[in-house]
């Protein structure tokens, strides 16, 4: 401490006795500064603090930003896909389809999560649905097989829960729009389950066989025909579904003559599988049929 506060009477010091024994403040031997230079001065500085600690926020912001780009890719088509449907079918309504059609792709995610293999977070895309894209390609047909159903699954339960809430309370408001949703939710999933490699479906069954894929074609060629005879609008995800299962069809016959090791599956993974399948089918189907009886007699 000597060195900071010299002792009294030490040239050194100039005279002043302020560090030892006095009363008199230590800013006493400051000359005064005019009044409007020290209030600009003052503002100057807090000026330069204030726009000093902004930077600071929005690189730290930036930052963050960068770190979870993939977050923020879900949080903003979420909200673009939101809006519109919103425009369509009412907040309500279009916030649901939203929330039910997220629930579906996180079962893929929490699967895979689970199974080590790395996925991105889902991405919406207006009237198409949502997609995950897999950082890595499967290791074998059974994590593909799982990663798929995983989806179906979930967005089964979400559409369950919707229609326990309607029957909960099926003359209210609330509860007619649980019932909506719970029709939209079966119907979307059970959709998925066609066996065509574009859909869930067709990535669940390639385990058993990829003559499935041939099936989901098939499928998928007499819905878009029923559409077209029946005068409906088309939607361009049957005319997608047809181009890119086509494609994949091929793909599957291909790889498996390359990489037959790819499709070894044991026989206990392969019953397991196709029974989770035709379960979701069931109550799938189940599910439609109630919600659409409720919904012609609403």
């Amino acid at each position: 401490m000597a060195d900071l506060y010299p002792r009294p009477g030490d040239s050194t010091y100039g005279g002043a006795d302020y560090g030892y024994g006095t009363d008199r403040p230590a800013q006493a031997d400051i000359p005064a500064q005019p009044g409007n230079r020290r209030r600009n001065s003052g503002a100057a500085a807090g000026i330069l603090a204030f726009l000093g600690l902004v930077l600071s926020k929005l690189s730290y912001i930036g930052l963050l930003l960068l770190k979870f780009k993939a977050l923020w890719f879900t949080v903003i088509s979420t909200g673009v896909t939101a809006l519109i449907y919103a425009q369509l079918f009412g907040w309500a309504f279009g916030v649901g389809i939203v929330l039910l059609i997220l629930i579906h792709e996180s079962g893929h995610v929490v699967v895979a999560r689970v199974m080590g293999m790395p996925v991105t977070l889902p991405v919406m895309i207006p009237f198409l649905g949502a997609f995950v894209s897999m950082k890595q390609p499967p290791r074998t047909a059974a994590h593909e097989s799982v990663m798929a159903i995983g989806g179906p699954i979930l967005g089964t339960i979400a559409a369950g829960l919707c229609y326990l809430g309607y029957l909960a309370m099926p003359d209210s408001s609330t509860g007619q729009l649980l019932r909506a949703l719970a029709y939209f939710g079966f119907l979307i999933n059970l959709f998925n389950l066609v066996p065509v490699t574009p859909l869930d479906g067709g990535r669940v069954l390639s385990l058993l066989s990829k003559w499935f894929n041939v099936a989901g074609l098939a499928v998928a060629a007499g819905l878009l025909l029923y559409e077209i005879s029946a005068g409906n609008t088309v939607s361009p995800v049957l005319f997608l579904v047809l181009i890119f299962g086509a494609f994949s069809t091929f793909q599957r016959f291909r790889s498996t003559a390359l990489n037959p090791a790819y499709y070894a599956v044991d026989a206990q993974t392969k019953l397991v599988i196709g029974l989770l399948y035709v379960g979701l089918l069931l109550a799938l189907g189940l599910g439609m049929l109630s919600t659409s009886a409720v919904l012609k007699t609403g």
